[in-house]
C-alpha cells in the first residue's frame, strides 16, 4: 500500500500545481495587473533623447537609460519632492542602468546630467536637460 501512495504522490503533487497555476492565471473577477511602460532614454553629446518624457499621476513607468558616449560618463537626476520624486542615478559610459519612477502630481519637472569637470561648464549648461511632463490620470 506505502508503495503505491509512494509512486502516486509526484503525480498527484503535479496535478495540484496544474490545477492552482491554472486557477491563479484564469480566475474570473481578479484585476489584471498593467503592464509597467519602458520608456529609452539615450544619454549621449549632452543631450538626453528623448528630451521631453510624457506620463500620468500615478503611472509607474520605466525609464532605461542608456549612456551612448563610450567614454563620457553622465547621471540621471530628477528632484521633484512635490511629485514624490528623488532620482540621481549614475550611468557609466557605453553602460544602461533602470529606474522606475510613480510621479504623484501633476506638473512639469526638470531633470538633468549634473556631472562637471574642474574649470569646464557643467552638462547641464552644456544642454543636458529635459523635462519629465506629467498629466492628470485618465487625461490622455
Amino acid at each position: 500500500m506505502n508503495r503505491l501512495i509512494a509512486r502516486q504522490s509526484p503525480l498527484v503533487l503535479a496535478l495540484t500545481g496544474i490545477l492552482f497555476a491554472g486557477f491563479v492565471l484564469f480566475a474570473p473577477g481578479l484585476p489584471a495587473t498593467p503592464a509597467t511602460r519602458i520608456i529609452p532614454v539615450k544619454m549621449g553629446d549632452y543631450r538626453f533623447k528623448p528630451d521631453t518624457i510624457r506620463v500620468q499621476t500615478g503611472e509607474t513607468v520605466q525609464l532605461e537609460l542608456t549612456n551612448t558616449d563610450s567614454l563620457t560618463p553622465h547621471n540621471f537626476t530628477l528632484k521633484a519632492e512635490a511629485a514624490g520624486l528623488n532620482v540621481d542615478t549614475e550611468v557609466s559610459a557605453g553602460k544602461t542602468e533602470v529606474v522606475d519612477i510613480t510621479p504623484r502630481a501633476p506638473g512639469s519637472y526638470k531633470f538633468y546630467c549634473n556631472k562637471k569637470l574642474i574649470f569646464m561648464k557643467s552638462h547641464r549648461d552644456r544642454g543636458m536637460e529635459g523635462t519629465l511632463v506629467v498629466a492628470p490620470a485618465g487625461s490622455e
